[in-house]
Order: structure tokens, then sequence, then C-alpha cells
């Protein structure tokens, strides 16, 4: 991402200001990494899609409803064992081996602390839950804290160095070894405890390949900043408030899974997760995708801008305009990229889950939609906590979180007393949308963003997305053998709207985002002056 320059591509000059040509590669490296983490992803989702439909045959919805509980539990001391670690790495100033030694030391011991605590707990969880089965597999999914710490500072230490191919090659095999460990466990017969084996394999994978990628792409220890050892109050201190908020935030977004299965019964909860886990899918690749390339790209704006003089310093603790406009370019694209594929998917993702499922998962299918509408919402979400990260303002963390965790919660009582999974659902949309407009409240009152251009952003996007949907929902009656007289004539109608007004697709937010980060060589107005302007080659 270019990290500063005027709004059609072209680079402002004065002291502190980057030149095109220390911007325009930036930009793209951003870029690279971003298709990478995305190419991998898609591998990745097709695996896990193919895995889904294997195991939505092999495995009941009860099993898999005790499955999904005890791997709740596993992913909520998770966020203990990793502690905050890995985000810590990534938005470090400077990766040096001391750093990276310190985290691993506290990554074991935390993952040992959570590793005793699963398996000293089982049994209670599955008196919890009334599902005898929870208790073996809490015991072998324990397993993964030995791993799952080193892993995820070493991944993110990769991305740090800027190594985005080596980091998604090394998750990508992981995940592709746990899955097929997980597939033959599960045909041999142990069922549903190859389910919990994906998971260790997977970790154990990441932690091993990452780990010694890491180590060899660090600089030597006899350097100075190298060989420093870690401070580890200050590391702890400095990780302890992420790892505290992370863990809300998956306290607040699995509330309604813990509501399906401790008040609806385990077979609600395996439907709800089926659920949740097709559409999560797109949702952990976005988000994740988007945050672990942005959030250095921000911190390197937010560390490179000038230092202000007294008389030029925002008024109110406001950021610069170069970090203002590096954050709402990163939100708007965060908006185009989810809104407009889970629209796709609210309308088209209902009937492939029964395809993908098999029959008897028509309850699971029907929640689709409301899911899609929560995971667009979380991703644009999950990005704003990023920038407030890289801002350091951890009392606008706090507030939206406070927000999204009490809409939620109040969302699934109403939810639980009708006893409805859709319900559960809308509760769920309504907490990220909760979050999100106390985040935009207090961007606008504390100059994060450009507030007007990001409100507009969202909006046209969010239209967009109507096309979307009814695309999707006429693909899918089409291939059901359906008519769709509501629907169909919308696409051709978008179509033609293309055709007739394609010089409007320069006002479309993520076109001008993209043109005035130097990605897109072609004309493009310049709306503050007036004029057209060309970003220049380098």
């Amino acid at each position: 991402m270019r990290i500063d320059g005027g709004p059609a591509g072209g680079a402002r000059t004065g002291k502190g200001t980057a030149l095109p040509g220390e911007e325009r590669p930036h930009s793209h490296a951003v870029v690279s990494g971003t298709l990478w983490n995305y190419s991998a992803a898609v591998v990745a989702s097709l695996l896990q899609l193919g895995y889904t439909a294997y195991t939505g045959r092999a495995v009941s919805a009860a099993a898999f409803g005790a499955f999904a509980s005890a791997l709740s539990i596993t992913q909520l001391l998770g966020y203990f064992a990793n502690a905050g670690l890995a985000t810590t790495v990534l938005r470090s100033r400077e990766l040096t081996r001391g750093l990276l030694v310190a985290t691993v030391r506290l990554g074991l011991l935390s993952g040992l602390v959570c590793f005793a605590l699963v398996q000293a707990t089982a049994p209670l969880w599955a008196e919890v839950w009334n599902a005898p089965e929870t208790t073996g597999l809490l015991r072998v999914l324990g397993l993964q804290f030995l791993f799952l710490p080193v892993g995820a500072v070493s991944a993110a230490g990769l991305r740090r160095l800027q190594a985005q191919r080596a980091a998604v090659l090394v998750e990508t095999g992981a995940l592709a070894a746990g899955l097929l460990t997980g597939t033959l466990l599960l045909a041999a017969g142990w069922n549903p405890l190859g389910l919990a084996a994906t998971s260790v394999t997977t970790q154990l994978g990441i932690a091993v390949l990452a780990g010694v990628l890491v180590a060899r792409r660090l600089p030597p220890p006899g350097g100075r900043a190298g060989g420093r050892p870690g401070r580890y109050r200050e590391l702890a201190g400095s990780s302890g408030f992420l790892a505290g908020h992370q863990l809300a935030q998956y306290v607040t977004n699995t509330v309604p899974l813990w509501a399906a299965g401790a008040m609806l019964g385990p077979v609600a909860a395996g439907y709800y997760s089926r659920a949740t886990l097709f559409t999560g899918l797109l949702l952990t690749t976005l988000a994740a995708g988007l945050t672990r390339v942005t959030t250095p790209a921000l911190t390197r704006v937010r560390t490179q801008a000038p230092e202000p003089s007294p008389e030029t310093r925002p008024p109110g603790g406001r950021e610069e305009p170069a970090v203002r406009r590096a954050a709402t370019d990163v939100l708007l694209a965060a908006s185009a990229l989810s809104f407009l594929p889970f629209a796709f998917l609210a309308g088209a993702g209902s009937g492939a889950l029964r395809l993908l499922l098999g029959p008897g998962w028509d309850e699971a299918a029907a929640l689709v939609p409301p899911l899609c509408l929560f995971s667009a919402v979380a991703v644009v979400y999950a990005v704003g906590l990023s920038v407030d990260t890289v801002c350091g303002s951890h009392r606008r963390m706090a507030a939206a979180q406070a927000a999204a965790a009490v809409v939620t919660l109040a969302g699934a009582v109403v939810a639980i007393a009708g006893g409805s999974l859709t319900l559960l659902a809308l509760a769920a949309l309504a907490g990220q949308l909760g979050g999100l407009a106390v985040q935009m409240w207090k961007w606008r009152g504390h100059g994060v963003v450009e507030a007007r251009r990001l409100w507009v952003g969202y909006a046209v996007h969010a239209a967009l997305g109507l096309a979307a949907y009814a695309a999707g929902a006429a693909l899918s009656r089409t291939a059901a053998g359906l008519p769709c007289p509501a629907v169909l004539p919308v696409l051709p109608a978008v179509g033609l709207a293309v055709v007739l007004c394609r010089p409007l697709r320069t006002r479309l937010p993520l076109y001008t985002v993209a043109a005035a980060r130097g990605l897109l060589p072609l004309r493009v107005p310049d709306l503050r002056r007036g004029r057209t302007t060309r970003p220049q080659a380098h």
C-alpha cells in the first residue's frame, strides 16, 4: 500500500513526505502479500469444503455438536496460550532474535498451563454440555497447546519479515496434512476423535516448519540488537491487553453457539456450528488475510509519518493526514472485499450447503443468509480493530467490544426465549453492528479516518452487494430448477448499468483507493483539483 501522496496517485512534496518511487514498491508489496494469502486461502477453503462434505456424511449432528462445543473451549483457551504474542510480533518496529526467543518462551509457558488445564477439566465440561464424547475430544484437542504458541509466533515472525509466501505455504501445507490425518482416522473408525486430531496435526506442522524458516531468516545473534535479550515483563504487559481483547471478542462471537448447545441441545449446536463453519471459511480468509497484511503496513505509515511541530500538530490527538488516508483506504477495501462476496453467498449459500452436506441439514442451510450478513460486518469490524491496535487506542477498542458484547448477549437471551436458531444468528449480527457503530462514532470524534468518505464508501459497497445477492439467488434457484422471476431481471439490469455507466467506475470507492495507491495504470479524476491525472510509472 502506498503510504502517502495525493488522492489521485500523485505524490505530495514537502519535508518528510515519501517520494512516489519509495511508496509504490510498498503498495505492490502489500498487494503481493495479500494475493499470496488469498491464493493459499482459496486452496485451504477447497480442502476444508471437501473435508466438510466427508464429515457431514461420516459424523452425526450430535457428535459434531459435541466436537464444536469442545473446540470452542480450546479456542477460548487458545487466546491465553497465544497471549497476544503473535500480534505483538506482527506490529513490532523491529523483529530481533531476542524478541522472538522471548515470545516463544512465554508462549511455551502459557501453552503448558492451558494443556494441563484442559486435561484436568475435560470431564467437567462433558457434564456441562451433557455429551460424554466431549471428554475424549477435549483431551486430544488439548495436545495442540504444546505447539500452538510456537507456531503462531513463528508464522507472525515470517510475516513481519515480509516472507508472506513462506508463511502461507507453511500454513496451507500443515492444514492439508491435518485434514488428511483426520480423514484417515475417521475412516479407520476413530469417530469423532479423528476430528480433533486434525487441529493437533495442523498446529504441529506449523510450529516445526515456521520455526525452522523464521530462525534461518533472522539476523545472526552476534549483532547488538539481534542478541539483546527480551524484556519479559514489558513484553507480557504489551501483549496482555491484546490477549484480553481477543478473548472478549471470541467469547462474544461464540455466545450464540454456547447458547444453542446449552439451551437448545447438541443437535441444535450441530446445525448452528455447521452453518457457521460454512460461512466462517470465507470470514476467516478475508479477515485474517487483510489484518495480517495491513497491520504491518499501517504500522509503517504511522512510524514513518513526520513528527509535527507544535504549530502544525493536529488538535485533540487526531491522527496525521497520511494515517487517516491510509486507514480509510484499508477500511474501504475491506468493505468491498467483504460486502460483495458475502452478499453473493447469502443468495447462493443455502442451496450450496444442502448440496454439500446432503439430506437432513435444512435447518443449518436456513441459517446461511443471516450468518453471511454477520460475516460481512465482522470483516470490516475486525479490520477496524486492527486500525485501533496500530493507533494504540485501548479505550476505543474496549468501548467497541463492550457494545458488541452487550448487544449480542441481549439478543441471545431473546433468541433462547423464542427457541429460534435464526434469532441467534441475528443476535450475532446485531452485536457486530453495535461494535461497528461505536467504532465509527469514536473515529469521527478522534480524527482517525476520513469519516464522510468512509461512510459513503460503505453505503456504495452495500448497494452493490444487493446486486451480488440477486445474482447468487438467481444462480441457486436456476441450479435447483426453480423459477426465479423476482431476481433474474436484476442481472441484465445490472449489466446494462455497467455498460452504459462505465465512466462511473472511477467514482467507486474501491477503484479510487486502488488508483490513489498507484495500483491502476488508468486515468482517474482528481476530485479536489477538478482535473484528470495518471499515476506515474516507476
